[in-house]
């Protein structure tokens, strides 16, 4: 094979690769170093995401993050809490939500996407979620769990508390914030 052929078949693979664009996504979203954290104490949590892509030398050179209220795309319409807009920056691990404050409780669903230094932005990354736990002393609104003052003998070397329930409604989902002065375990229908 000559010099001509071998020149122009590297000049047709060069541009055959250039035309195969390469295929980039974010991935790995964390709220506070956490997947889908629940019970969230910090007011403006830090969001981190990586950019994947089967090409060489991709940057992220901007990102937009936005934030919703629920999930599904039908109940997200028109529901956003925040979004940052485009931001020029290749900042991907710590950038802090910067939207109204949330209440205690609330979920916030979030999704990013960025640019790379080819000024290609990606595709819409899939959602992620932080739950906010209960902010102030005022939301604990729960009695507490004690021993009856007959059965608060010394001999015993740890008090086990419990408390029965029913519920009167089907339960969709259920959260229990405990708190204690030490050491707890919290079993519901015998389960750890």
């Amino acid at each position: 094979m000559n010099y001509s052929k071998l020149i122009s078949l590297l000049v047709l693979f060069s541009a055959l690769s250039l035309m195969t664009e390469a295929k980039q996504q974010v991935t790995k979203l964390l709220t506070e170093y956490h997947v889908n954290p629940i019970g969230m104490d910090v007011a403006r949590p830090r969001l981190s995401w990586q950019l994947l892509s089967d090409g060489q030398h991709v940057l992220q050179s901007a990102y937009e993050i936005r934030v919703f209220e629920a999930a599904t795309d039908k109940a997200r319409k028109g529901r956003q809490i925040w979004t940052s807009g485009k931001v020029a920056s290749d900042q991907s691990v710590n950038v802090a939500y910067d939207g109204p404050p949330l209440k205690s409780t609330e979920r916030a669903y979030w999704q990013v996407r960025v640019w790379d230094n080819s000024n290609k932005a990606t595709a819409w990354s899939d959602l992620a979620y932080w739950e906010m736990g209960l902010l102030t002393p005022a939301d604990w609104k729960a009695r507490w769990i004690t021993m009856p003052e007959a059965d608060t003998s010394a001999e015993r070397p740890a008090q086990y508390y419990r408390h029965e329930f029913a519920s009167t409604k089907k339960v969709a989902a259920a959260r229990v914030y405990v708190t204690a002065l030490g050491l707890y375990e919290l079993y519901l229908n015998g389960k750890k």
